[in-house]
């Protein structure tokens, strides 16, 4: 079994996960990536953000990719397209 699944999020998803990938952006800003956010970065800004991205979703402008635990269901990773 693949420890891990990615697939797309739709809109209602994206937005109903915000709180699971602002955790995540927060904590790659934190860790030092550079995902054009600079530390630290807040959870209003990182919610906004995932916001925007779920208009894109539903506006048809932006495919959301998650990689989510197999088991878990967990998000553990983002990448738009």
């Amino acid at each position: 079994t693949d420890p891990f699944v990615v697939r797309a999020l739709a809109a209602a998803e994206a937005r109903a996960r915000i709180p699971e990938l602002s955790e995540i952006l927060v904590d790659c800003v934190e860790g030092g990536a550079s995902v054009s956010f600079m530390a630290p970065l807040a959870r209003d800004t990182a919610d906004a953000f995932w916001r925007a991205v779920a208009d894109g979703v539903a506006a048809g402008t932006r495919i959301l990719l998650v990689a989510e635990g197999h088991d878990s269901g967990r998000i553990v990773g983002t990448v738009q397209v």
